[in-house]
């Protein structure tokens, strides 16, 4: 039965979209500070007056409903469909006041693709930009990453009433521990434990090939939110190529993995039960696919013979089947180089790995290995029973975080996401290749688009079509909420409109 919106679930909604803009403005002090402390007097303008408006806009939508105001769960998510778009339409305001951006949809394209840690950009001039817009640019990955609701309830911001819908409706269905807030806060604290010392590393690396020590532990801050937020974004142009440094990617593939891995399985480990990585069926479906992807890139790479010697090939293969697989989208290569020296299987490989994404309730996009296993095991549990007698009853079980027996629900709920991803990668491809772009570079770019993954041959730019950059921009936004509460907003906005409208035609 479809749920209308009436006038109490839209006060509800805009009170939380409302509480949920307020603590994207307030997160804006983070980049304030750091332009003050760098004596980026511009930019520092640009980021007050985006916290005012920001928190001016946030403040009218909460007070349209009392505090902890009741939120059930189909008006959830469409509260998280909202904030997420909310979200980047603010985020974007200081980018776009910097004037590194052609247009303020330019702006808004890198603040959804920052928010949804996809890390495509449009911006103009990356190596020039001041510190405190790519100190914005890349906390935008630390707030997605995590998730918007996870950051407001985990610094209770007034969530009260909804948190726990809100937490479902991201596409969290996992609780680590049993209460929401002990949860989120978890999240964060495994958060920060990478971010701190992925940022002491890189910097050392930094400093040991030649940068100066502020320049360095800003880079390495960034390049460690980026990462194991899988997020993508760099500070400069060439992304990772920018470093050469085997060392920095050695370091940034161990955070990619640390950041694909499910958060339930952070907690099992940091518990003491190491053996869950063995026995869970997400966790070997994910390494099943980044050690086939592998072989797949370094055979296509050998016969493509651009690298000349093995670890060469090894080092371009292992790390951008990583950076795709788990979304992070950072790169070692020059955009022309995917279609010139990738080609063929190594360039399918990376699709694949783009499109099959990480893991669960981790920062990681894609279809997800939890979906590709219990689908593997689905097809087993047909062919069995098509193989029984008539009279006998068949299961199959498979272990993720407990032992469970596979279901008709379980099943279909992954077809159909697995359906969705697949609609939304071919039709961006289509798309594409309507503009004039050959279509194995379309494909290749729509998939890092709903994937949220971030790396590009070339087509994500200032001077893309206007029309595919909303396109791109719609697949990072559903990708990343993977489809459900894109879908259920708009099935409710359009059928509140038409009984509104029948109402009005029978009055």
């Amino acid at each position: 039965m479809w749920v209308t919106l009436e006038h109490r679930d839209t006060r509800a909604i805009a009170h939380y979209t409302g509480l949920l803009i307020v603590g994207v403005g307030l997160t804006m002090l983070i980049p304030l500070a750091t332009a003050v402390s760098l004596k980026e007097w511009g930019p520092a303008l640009d980021y007050l007056m985006s916290i005012g408006l920001t928190c001016a806009a946030g403040m009218g939508l909460v007070m349209l409903a009392p505090p902890n105001t009741p939120l059930n769960r189909a008006n959830a998510l469409i509260v998280t469909a909202l904030a997420w778009l909310a979200a980047s339409i603010f985020a974007a305001l200081p980018l776009a006041f910097s004037g590194n951006y052609g247009s303020y949809l330019d702006a808004l394209f890198d603040a959804m693709s920052g928010l949804t840690t996809s890390g495509l950009t449009v911006v103009q001039d990356l190596d020039h930009l001041a510190m405190s817009h790519n100190m914005w640019r890349h906390f935008t990955h630390l707030i997605g990453g995590q998730g918007i609701v996870v950051a407001a309830v985990s610094v209770a911001i007034g969530l009260r009433g909804g948190a726990m819908s809100l937490y479902i409706a991201e596409g969290r269905d996992e609780k680590i521990l049993p209460n929401v807030m002990h949860t989120t806060r978890f999240i964060w604290f495994v958060t920060a434990v990478y971010v701190v010392i992925g940022t002491f590393v890189l910097t050392m690396v930094n400093l040991n090939i030649g940068m100066e020590p502020v320049r360095s532990s800003l880079h390495a801050f960034w390049a460690t939110i980026a990462t194991y937020d899988t997020g993508g974004f760099g500070p400069q142009s060439m992304n990772a190529l920018y470093y050469h440094s085997a060392v920095f990617e050695f370091v940034t593939v161990i955070l990619m993995i640390g950041g694909t891995l499910n958060f339930n399985l952070h907690a099992d480990i940091w518990g003491g039960d190491k053996t869950e990585l063995f026995r869970n069926i997400e966790a070997r479906a994910w390494c099943t696919n980044v050690v086939l992807l592998i072989i797949f890139s370094t055979i296509g790479l050998a016969a493509t013979k651009a690298f000349s010697t093995m670890p060469e090939i090894l080092r371009k293969g292992v790390y951008h089947i990583f950076s795709a697989n788990t979304g992070t989208g950072h790169q070692t290569l020059y955009a022309a180089q995917w279609a010139r020296d990738y080609g063929g299987l190594a360039m399918g490989a990376v699709i694949l790995a783009m499109a099959f994404g990480g893991m669960a309730s981790s920062t990681a996009g894609g279809i997800k290995a939890l979906r590709l296993g219990v689908i593997v095991k689905g097809v087993i549990w047909r062919v069995r029973e098509s193989l029984a007698p008539p009279s006998a009853v068949i299961s199959q079980r498979f272990h993720h975080l407990e032992d469970r027996n596979l279901t008709d629900t379980m099943l279909n709920s992954a077809l159909m996401i697995f359906s969705l991803y697949m609609l939304s990668y071919i039709t961006g491809g289509l798309i594409g290749a309507a503009y004039g772009y050959p279509i194995g570079d379309a494909l290749f770019e729509s998939v890092s688009a709903a994937a949220n993954v971030g790396l590009s041959t070339g087509i994500t730019g200032p001077a893309m079509p206007t029309g595919l950059k909303i396109v791109y921009i719609l697949q990072m936004w559903a990708g990343r909420l993977e489809f459900i509460a894109l879908l259920a907003m708009f099935a409710s906005v359009a059928i509140s409109l038409r009984r509104g409208i029948a109402k009005r035609r029978l009055t």
